[in-house]
């Protein structure tokens, strides 16, 4: 029976080209307009998931008042992560980064400026779940005087990946090469960053720092914190204790803000990020706006159906003549509707692949023909489907 509603399906959508053609055209323009804002939304709520120990880790930013200003910086000063370590038992673990500023390096006899590089507490990759082509991620930035390089940054200066234990030659600087990790993915808040270096390679003024020194991006893991916003105004303590004779005097108080890292891109408004946000708004706008595509092109396929109305009414009336049941009729045109958008659907789906590097450049995103493998992206496909079909 399923196969002869299939045949009959085909037959009218070849029997009737011109009708078939603005159909499954309109269908096609909607389901791809959606199938865009879906990958959108993905990616928007794919930032910093993918951190094993993500739902533990979380940044301090600062919310500094002022006699006459307030204003939040996110960073922290770089003595506080070792010193809540030490302070408070909730966090056991810390990392620190800070840019390096614009370094030169050898590559043979010419010489190579850097300016997205880091330094690292060791625990950096503990925090953070970077792929590792080489190398111990625990260990890796213990010793002074070494870093993890990214993929390109290996292949820039070695013309190779396999380069642990290669030196890295910079202005008055030697840096043994200790761990190779991926390119760090576009879908998190610290993606520039080219390259680790040792926390402990600095020079012990800047290595300790002071409380008056702020700049540090700094992340704190606490895996048994059941209330972050008790443990936020707790904090304070860290102002009292050890800041306050520095800024008290002039009129300047602060507070610790916690946010978990996989809040930061579309839940934080700082004005410092170190890489452009997001916004929550946006998915719920995008979303909005994909469900209502979906509606809009399925009232435009009634509405071309309610056009053949007539004509389709005298098949209905022959049918029922031939002792076709209402339920075999209504089966009939669920059928016909579910074919026209599996048609739909599969050219749509063809270019989105085909267009996604534009989409891309014009986006500033790095979605890859993967995420259509997503099962997210998988539910979404059979949910316009059914969607579709069957409210057309």
């Amino acid at each position: 029976m399923f196969k002869n509603l299939i045949k009959i399906s085909l037959r009218n959508i070849k029997k009737e080209k011109g009708y078939s053609f603005i159909n499954i055209l309109g269908l096609i323009i909607g389901i791809t307009s959606c199938l865009f804002l879906v990958l959108y939304i993905i990616d928007e709520l794919s930032y910093d998931n993918f951190h094993v120990e993500g739902e533990h880790v979380y940044r301090v930013v600062t919310n500094i008042t002022e006699v006459d200003n307030e204003f939040t910086w996110a960073v922290a000063q770089t003595p506080f992560a070792p010193t809540v370590k030490k302070d408070y038992p909730e966090v056991e673990k810390y990392a620190r980064l800070s840019g390096t500023g614009r370094m030169m390096f050898e590559k043979g006899s010419e010489n190579m400026y850097e300016e997205d590089f880091a330094y690292a507490d060791s625990a950096t990759f503990e925090l953070f779940t970077f792929k590792f082509i080489q190398g111990d991620p625990k260990t890796c930035l213990y010793e002074p005087n070494s870093i993890v390089l990214t993929k390109d940054i290996a292949i820039k200066y070695f013309n190779d990946t396999d380069v642990v234990g290669e030196t890295l030659i910079g202005e008055n600087l030697s840096l043994n090469v200790t761990g190779v990790i991926e390119n760090i993915p576009k879908n998190t808040h610290i993606n520039s960053i080219d390259a680790f270096i040792s926390w402990s390679t600095l020079q012990d003024f800047r290595r300790e720092g002071n409380w008056g020194n702020f700049g540090v991006r700094t992340y704190i893991y606490c895996p048994n914190l059941t209330d972050p916003v008790a443990f936020q105004e707790k904090l304070h303590e860290v102002y009292d204790n050890y800041s306050a004779e520095i800024f008290a005097d002039l009129g300047i108080d602060f507070n610790y803000i916690l946010q978990n890292i996989q809040d930061i891109h579309l839940y934080s408004k700082i004005g410092d990020e170190a890489e452009s946000g997001g916004d929550i708004a946006y998915v719920y706008i995008f979303s909005a706006v994909a469900f209502f595509i979906l509606l809009i092109a399925s009232i435009n396929y009634m509405n071309l159906s309610t056009a053949r109305s007539m004509k389709r009414a005298r098949e209905v009336g022959i049918r029922k003549v031939m002792g076709s049941h209402r339920r075999q009729i209504i089966i009939q045109f669920l059928t016909e509707s579910m074919i026209y958008t599996l048609i739909s659907l599969l050219i749509s789906v063809i270019l989105v692949l085909a267009l996604i590097p534009f989409y891309n450049d014009l986006m500033d995103k790095a979605i890859s023909l993967e995420i259509l493998l997503n099962p997210v992206i998988l539910i979404s496909l059979l949910g316009i489907v059914v969607f579709v079909a069957i409210l057309s």
